[in-house]
Formats: C-alpha cells, sequence, structure tokens
C-alpha cells in the first residue's frame, strides 16, 4: 500500500524539457560540441554535473575539468528562461486531490535555486520534501536521490511510488527498489521499459491517479 508518491520535476511536473535541452544545445556549442535536443531528453534526469560528463564522453572528449564544468554549468543556467516553463494542465489540480491521501516529495536533477521557485510559483503547499540535484554525490541514474527521499519520508520502500519519465530517472528509482511509473511526454515507450508502467500521456497519468484515490485504504 502506497503512502507516498516521490514525482520527477522536469517533464512530469512542468513542462520544461524542451527549455532545458535548448539552453544545453547552446551552451555546448559555444565550446565546439554539436547536440540535439535528444541528447539530452535520453539523459534528462541527471544532475548538471552528470548531464556534463555524459555529453563529454558520448562526443569522445575527454572528461571535463573544473574549468570546463563551471563555464558550461552557469552559461545554460544563463541560457534557461524560466519564465517560458509552465506546469502541465491540470497537475496543480491532482496534486491537490493527492495531498488529501498521499505525502508528496519530489526528486529533481535541476539545481535547488530552480526547483524552489517552481514550488513557490506553481506548487506552493503541496510537497511535504524535495530532493535537488546537489543534495546527494552521486545523482541519476544513481539510486542516491531517491534513497535519500524515503529516508527523509521515514518509509518502506514498498510504501513508495515513483512517477518518472526518463530511463535515467527510472533507473535511479529501480535501483532504489522502488516501484516507478513513466509518462511519455519527451520520449517513446521503449525508452522507457524499464518502468513498471508506462502511460502514454498525463491524461493516462491522470486516470492512474484517480484509481489509486478510489481504491485508498487508511493504513496505521
Amino acid at each position: 500500500m502506497f503512502k507516498a508518491i516521490i514525482f520527477d520535476v522536469d517533464g512530469v511536473l512542468v513542462d520544461s524539457m524542451r527549455f532545458h535541452a535548448d539552453a544545453w544545445v547552446e551552451a555546448f556549442g559555444e565550446v565546439g560540441l554539436s547536440i540535439r535536443r535528444e541528447d539530452i531528453y535520453e539523459i534528462e534526469g541527471a544532475n548538471d554535473r552528470g548531464v556534463i560528463e555524459l555529453i563529454f564522453r558520448k562526443k569522445g572528449w575527454e572528461n571535463p575539468d573544473s574549468n570546463h564544468f563551471e563555464a558550461l554549468h552557469l552559461r545554460k543556467r544563463e541560457l534557461l528562461i524560466f519564465e517560458n516553463i509552465k506546469p502541465y494542465k491540470g497537475i496543480i489540480e491532482c496534486l491537490h486531490h493527492l495531498k488529501k491521501k498521499y505525502r508528496l516529495a519530489l526528486v529533481s536533477g535541476s539545481d535547488r535555486p530552480l526547483v524552489e521557485k517552481m514550488l513557490t510559483n506553481y506548487f506552493p503547499d503541496i510537497f511535504e520534501l524535495g530532493v535537488a540535484g546537489a543534495d546527494v554525490e552521486h545523482g541519476k541514474p544513481a539510486p542516491d536521490p531517491y534513497l535519500k527521499a524515503v529516508e527523509m519520508l521515514d518509509l518502506k520502500k514498498e510504501e513508495c511510488l515513483v512517477v518518472e519519465n526518463a530511463p535515467i530517472g527510472i533507473e535511479a528509482a529501480k535501483r532504489a527498489g522502488l516501484y516507478c511509473v513513466a509518462v511519455q511526454s519527451t520520449l517513446g515507450a521503449e525508452k522507457l521499459d524499464r518502468a513498471d508502467l508506462v502511460f502514454k500521456g498525463h491524461a493516462e497519468l491522470f486516470e492512474y491517479f484517480e484509481n489509486l484515490l478510489s481504491n485508498f485504504k487508511q493504513v496505521p
């Protein structure tokens, strides 16, 4: 019986991945690395350090040094326009309904300032806790972010449900020993096949939540 639902943020709560991807494409392009949106979608969920390391590896460059990391990290932050990021239609109402029965948390690979800004602007007083990209030494696909969230909730693994939309996030959740559902917001179902359930879009995800709520039984 689930007692808590742990949400990824980008691509699950907010329609933001195209803007993150475009910022990364431009930032990497400025240092001579040509990438596409899809390159970022496939590693979505990694924190900034993880994104930079994975792109360098994919392009056959040497591991980034501290100067590369700092410059790319800051430039990507400058290029991301927060005002473009909006919650998915219906997600806020859905969260308010879920909050009546479940404890809600989030796990994001994004910087804490960005996560806090999204919480303040779009989801005030909804989430009990959040784990951001820099809150753990090893980000997704390592299980650490989700393990930290479970520990902070002080619940058993089987009492926590994860909602993801990207392969790296799904891998992190499964390595943490958690039940994970995925929504197709940026990638097709074939990329999300490690999830326990995959939904074609947010409409199907909302139906799943409605069924959870209708079958909910309070467990002490």
